[in-house]
């Protein structure tokens, strides 16, 4: 099936102008594919596209949204846990009234978590798995442990006000599945959605292509992420 379907998107990232490679890298095409997937839901819907980020870090280093963030048609609620990022955030978005800014982590229910930050600084690999430092080489005396406010899906989805997200970008350092599967959970299905599947478990980066199947997404795995379009969404396009 996943065969098929590449096959299938392939055809219509080419109708659209891009091109799908077997050896691409991050962040070109990555950022390219979210970009098509905003381009599909401009060409069927009217009116605001919602847009959730988890993990938005400073705005800036490697943001696949940066360029889709800039159109008046998008409504943005950016989620970042660190402070020093969050501070950016706030430099570059806190005069947009489109953008809402959120510091805390995503988890199971409000209220705190340790954040485990890597270095002395902010750092893009901060997680809330604890060993996750592991993966990047460092020394676990160099891992700081820090308490973030969290910040459930459920809570998230009130912030939409009945509205749905309809692109989801997640960046959690591990965490990724995790938060996509809450989200499936409480009923929400973004037509657009990319998440990093790169330090998921091998289990894990399994049960997610299930879980997409199940659900009707087309997508598509690169070395880095997971981009998926709801089936519904490219077969409109088609018709």
């Amino acid at each position: 099936m996943f065969i098929n379907l590449r096959y299938q998107l392939g055809c219509l990232l080419r109708k659209s102008g891009y091109k799908l490679a077997r050896d691409y890298r991050w962040p070109q095409v990555h950022g390219n594919l979210l970009v098509l997937g905003f381009a599909l839901l401009r060409a069927r819907r009217n009116g605001t596209i919602h847009v959730l980020q988890i993990g938005a870090f400073d705005g800036h280093a490697c943001d696949p949204l940066l360029e889709i963030l800039q159109n008046e048609n998008v409504s943005a609620i950016l989620v970042e846990p660190q402070k020093i990022p969050y501070e950016r955030l706030v430099a570059h978005y806190g005069t947009n009234p489109r953008v809402s800014l959120i510091n805390a982590a995503v988890a199971e229910r409000d209220g705190v978590v340790k954040l485990y930050v890597p270095g002395s600084d902010a750092s893009p690999t901060a997680s809330l798995v604890a060993q996750h430092h592991r993966r990047f080489g460092s020394d676990a005396k160099d891992v700081r442990e820090i308490e973030v406010d969290s910040v459930s899906v459920g809570s998230l989805v009130k912030m939409f006000h009945g509205e749905r997200p309809h692109i989801l970008q997640v960046d959690t350092e591990g965490m990724d599945y995790q938060i996509l599967k809450w989200f499936f959970d409480a009923g929400v299905e973004p037509e657009v959605l990319n998440f990093e599947s790169l330090h998921l478990s091998k289990a894990e980066r399994l049960a997610s292509r299930q879980l997409l199947n199940t659900r009707g997404y087309w997508w598509i795995e690169s070395d880095q992420d997971t981009f998926a379009l709801k089936e519904s969404l490219v077969t409109a396009q088609q018709n």
